[in-house]
């Protein structure tokens, strides 16, 4: 008898504990909740004020249901009818310079300011029904990402990964040399599993846990890790972008609607041209084949060179002696990259660290270049279209304060800026395309079919 009514006891504990206790579970037996979000500016730049007229969006990191509002005057939206869960948040506003002036009281940088602000698996419940977060600034970029082709075409009807490319675009109304430009493709951590011995809150790498590492908390909030830095050559005035006008680098700087030859001499057909891109009038290509054997590597047999354009300097591809064991620049087609476009005087006096997981170095240990947010002119997080499989973050808010995806891998489609507006160009030379930049990519981004010097269809 006591058995039972042991048994009975616990059983009653059991039902009696609900899900919305935990914020999580079906969504079918949660109830509604109402949730507050506090936005302010960021305190040490801007002083203690909170944000009105800021669009906040709350995404359900199970579902990818969302719930949008504005903040109101004093700074907070208060969302009604939300069904608890685990949630990303993200906070964006557009500022002009004549209510930077009148909110802050001085004169702004530029004539457009954006402030973003993120926050990482936010837990609504029962019991907890608010939250703060705070927005960063950043001036609208002059070069920015413009398109970048992941995802690739089909594998055996396609070209696969092979003709995987990124696009640059001048953004401003000034000729830009591409010449010295760096493009890092970042690393970190591409699930929310956390370890309390070298993850964040969010799930992302804790870098301050790094061998060598001094800087504490900075390592985090302030740098980007490259696995891999790519620079375009030039003598500093050979490769001008005219406004409105881009660069395209490519994986491979061929024709992949044609039938091609690999390095082995073994044929590779394309069975539907119509799924692929022509990519032998890129600007650059990343060449890896000289490098490779520099270090004692062989020549990806992929990796096929078009003398006709530009290879890339290949700058950071890991630690000397301590090489990436990647043999070409291919992207990740299920969406887990980040990339960057940064400029400094001196890439090797930046420093390098191995990922806060390891605590010895052997020669297996890989390294990654510390960038500093400051030198990031643009940058762009990536993501798994799979809401159950994204990942945390890998760049600041203030550079990217959400992500963008294609619908999945090996489907044709590249993530694309939208065009804000036409602008007329002096001396009636037509118009020119400004493209959207408010450092947010799930507001600044579409995904379309992949098209070299295209633009938003």
């Amino acid at each position: 008898m006591k058995q039972l009514l042991s048994f009975l006891t616990l059983l009653l504990m059991l039902v009696s504990c609900r899900d919305d206790d935990f914020g999580n579970g079906s969504t079918s037996t949660l109830q509604p909740v109402a949730y507050q979000v506090e936005v302010s500016y960021e305190k040490a730049v801007y002083g203690d004020q909170r944000t009105k007229k800021a669009t906040v969006v709350m995404t359900n990191n199970n579902s990818g249901d969302t719930y949008t509002l504005d903040t109101d005057a004093n700074g907070y939206a208060n969302f009604q009818n939300v069904i608890p869960g685990t949630y990303k948040i993200t906070v964006s506003k557009k500022m002009l310079a004549d209510e930077f002036l009148a909110t802050f009281g001085y004169q702004s940088a530029s004539a457009e300011m954006s402030f973003n602000g993120v926050q990482e698996n936010a837990i609504i419940s029962a019991n907890i029904q608010k939250t703060s977060v705070e927005v960063k600034g950043a001036r609208v970029g002059d070069l920015l990402i413009k398109q970048i082709y992941y995802a690739g075409s089909h594998a055996i009807q396609g070209a696969s990964f092979r003709d995987q490319f990124i696009e640059i675009y001048n953004n401003s109304d000034q000729v830009i040399y591409a010449d010295g430009l760096y493009i890092g493709q970042l690393y970190g951590k591409v699930n929310t599993a956390t370890n309390n011995t070298y993850s964040q809150a969010n799930g992302q790498f804790d870098w301050s846990k790094s061998i060598g590492m001094t800087i504490g908390n900075a390592a985090n909030t302030d740098y980007a890790y490259a696995d891999y830095i790519l620079k375009i050559p030039g003598n500093g005035t050979q490769y001008p972008i005219l406004p409105g006008g881009s660069i395209v680098i490519a994986q491979n700087g061929v024709n992949h609607k044609s039938p091609l030859v690999d390095n082995t001499g073994n044929p590779i057909n394309i069975q539907n041209p119509a799924l692929t891109v022509d990519l032998s009038t890129s600007n650059f290509e990343v060449y890896l084949g000289d490098y490779n054997l520099s270090i004692g590597q062989p020549v990806y047999k992929f990796d096929i060179q078009n003398p006709a354009v530009p290879d890339m300097k290949i700058a950071y591809w890991g630690r000397t002696g301590y090489w990436s064991p990647n043999n070409d620049f291919i992207m990740d087609n299920l969406g887990r990259d980040s990339f960057v476009i940064f400029r400094v005087n001196d890439l090797d006096a930046l420093a390098d660290y191995s990922d806060p997981s390891v605590v010895t170095v052997n020669s297996n240990t890989r390294y990654f270049k510390q960038i500093p947010n400051s030198a990031i002119i643009d940058g762009v997080d990536l993501q798994h279209n799979n809401p159950n499989s994204q990942r945390p973050k890998m760049l600041s808010a203030s550079i990217d304060a959400a992500s963008i995806a294609c619908d999945g891998s090996f489907n044709s489609q590249a993530v694309i800026r939208k065009t804000k507006e036409l602008v007329d160009m002096p001396n009636n030379g037509g118009k020119r395309r400004v493209l959207a930049d408010t450092n947010n990519s799930a507001n600044d981004f579409v995904k379309q079919t992949a098209n070299p010097r295209g633009f938003q269809q």
